[in-house]
């Protein structure tokens, strides 16, 4: 990273200073709010949390060489000090300072699902032809950004940043600071629902980000989905991708391959595209279709367009399809909501083998949550599941659903119960998925399976 002296961040975050005047001018050579990750010449930055101070490990941020930290207290350390009101609003304001310093495309995207595939997806297109920064998994808030942004240099020619949102006004904040010049929506559905009301109102918080890309950038949406083809009247350089006809950027004779992927055709003015993506899947084909539209707006070659799409892999944890010696893990434990939960069921019961489901509870769904957990246990009926464990109170109203309808169904509170519980319960060639949000904590037993199946 280009970095900042002492002076200029005291100066960006209105904070006080204290520390020898002589080293107003040393510059920091990377910032990080995890003393872990702490290198020397690096700036440290405590975040308080629900559950920790980070204020707590400055001294081992400063064992490990840390050049200087902020803080939101009046302690003194032996270090230089930069005394901020919040460390998180002064982490968001350096981020700011430092993202106008780069003339660069940077891609913006949000939406209800689909966020981090998408992100993946584009960043390795644009990575076939311009050195791209990206997030980190799903470093997509209010700590993740700021780090991520951060990071750029003048070796890259292009930002891919995710943004996540469980907060009014979130979206705004962020892309205050990311300045997009492509703001992408992949959909908008019930995720976190129970902050924003109805998917009125995700709608609302979403399409903030267009209100920060500038007379000249561009807005790219999924024109299939019912609340963002509202915007296509309503926006200034629009571009719509997805199955339907009318879209600027179209899938075409897509054939499903199961879990070996999707073939497809993307379609767009004079040009055509065929492509495979090694996941499976339709939302894979509409993440596709949205990373040949940033790639395509920004000048990528067909041919780099489709081998960025065909060079995918999974992020861990996200419709992973794992090989074990006995059987097929679908390794989706990272987050779940109601739309990418139904999606998962029917890839996995359209799979070789038994079918055995093993979802844990989807979190912020406000007050319909039975409701949506219900209708995932009808869904498990619909598509024909083997065998449906459950863990959390939510998902207990699926397997009411799957148990009436006569599906072995057994429900856990515990991921330790449930491993306890798979050495009588999988059989050679099953294909198993595991699926949840990420606060359910069901990657211990997605592990537990890689390990001993």
């Amino acid at each position: 990273m280009i970095s900042f002296t002492l002076g200029e961040i005291a100066g960006i975050t209105g904070g006080r200073y204290s520390g020898p005047k002589e080293l107003l001018d040393r510059r920091i050579q990377g910032a990080t709010i995890d003393s872990r990750t702490v290198r020397p010449g690096c700036l440290f930055v405590p975040i308080v949390g629900e559950r920790f101070d980070g204020h707590d490990f400055i001294p081992q941020a400063i064992d490990k060489g840390a050049i200087a930290v902020l803080a939101e207290n009046e302690k003194s350390y032996t270090c230089p000090v930069i005394y901020v009101d919040s460390t998180i609003k002064a982490l968001l304001a350096m981020a700011k300072a430092y993202r106008a310093i780069f003339d660069i495309p940077v891609v913006g995207i949000t939406g209800s699902t689909g966020k981090t595939t998408t992100k993946e997806l584009v960043a390795n297109v644009l990575s076939q032809k311009f050195d791209t920064l990206k997030n980190e998994r799903s470093f997509n808030n209010h700590t993740g950004v700021p780090l991520t942004l951060l990071r750029l240099n003048q070796e890259h020619r292009v930002a891919v940043i995710e943004m996540g949102t469980n907060t009014p006004g979130e979206i705004a904040a962020l892309a205050d600071i990311v300045r997009p010049t492509i703001g992408v929506i992949t959909n908008i559905g019930e995720a976190h629902i129970e902050f924003f009301g109805t998917r009125d109102g995700i709608l609302k918080e979403k399409s903030d980000i267009f209100k920060y890309i500038g007379e000249s950038g561009r807005a790219i949406v999924n024109g299939d989905d019912d609340k963002l083809r509202t915007l296509r009247g309503k926006l200034k350089n629009v571009l719509t991708y997805g199955l339907n006809a009318d879209n600027d950027i179209r899938g075409e004779n897509v054939k499903d391959m199961g879990l070996e992927g999707m073939r497809f055709d993307i379609v767009y003015g004079g040009g055509r595209i065929t492509a495979t993506i090694p996941s499976p899947g339709i939302h894979m084909v509409m993440n596709s279709l949205c990373a040949a539209a940033v790639g395509l707006t920004l000048g990528i070659e067909p041919e780099l367009i489709k081998r960025g799409i065909e060079s995918y892999a999974p992020v861990e944890g996200r419709m992973q399809i794992i090989k074990t010696q006995r059987l097929t893990l679908l390794d989706d434990s990272f987050n779940a909501n109601p739309t990418s939960m139904a999606a998962a069921i029917n890839i996995a019961c359209r799979a070789s083998g038994r079918t055995v489901l093993i979802l844990g509870d989807m979190l912020e769904l406000g007050e319909k949550g039975a409701e949506y957990h219900r209708n995932m246990g009808k869904k498990a009926v619909e598509c024909g599941a083997d065998i449906m464990i459950g863990k959390g109170p939510l998902m207990k109203n699926a397997c009411e659903e799957t148990e009436r309808a006569g599906i072995e169904t057994m429900h856990f509170d515990t991921s330790e119960d449930i491993m306890r519980a798979l050495d009588n319960c999988l059989r050679d060639g099953d294909t198993v998925l595991v699926k949840a949000s990420h606060g359910t904590k069901l990657e211990d037993v997605a592990e537990y399976i890689k390990a001993n199946f």
